[in-house]
């Protein structure tokens, strides 16, 4: 008898802990992420920036964009790999790129989430330099 009722609380207490590891509590926070960001990256001069959050099959992913000028632009794409409010970190690779070559190369961006406003870095593993990057959510 008493050993049927430690069975039954050892499968309750793994339950109650799997129903409130962090990892789905990051994924339900992450979910205030989805939408359009815009604002803009400095790297020397400002750009305009956006970050596209989506879901897909339960999976957060985002796009980003900027564009310098008509000869300096790109777009990367990847997923949210750490969202601990307010600190989000996100990883991925540039999809088109101005300069040649840097199509599938990382980039990985550190930001810190203050209700709509995002602000940090976005680094490429390109020339591993660290560029601002502020956005506000689109409405």
């Amino acid at each position: 008898m008493r050993q049927g009722l430690s069975i039954r609380l050892t499968l309750l207490a793994t339950i109650l802990a799997l129903a409130t590891c962090p990892p789905g509590l990051a994924q339900e926070k992450s979910r205030a992420l989805l939408g359009t960001w815009e604002g803009k990256v400095t790297f020397g001069e400002s750009a305009r920036a956006s970050l596209v959050f989506t879901e897909t099959a339960g999976a957060l992913r985002w796009i980003y964009s900027f564009k310098y000028d008509p000869v300096l632009w790109g777009d990367a794409e990847g997923t949210v790999t750490s969202f601990t409010p307010p600190a989000l970190q996100l990883s991925g690779a540039w999809t088109k790129h101005a300069v040649s070559g840097a199509a599938g190369t990382r980039l990985r961006f550190v930001l810190a989430v203050d209700g709509d406003q995002m602000k940090g870095t976005v680094t490429a593993e390109m020339n591993n330099i660290p560029a601002e990057i502020s956005l506000t959510r689109k409405k």
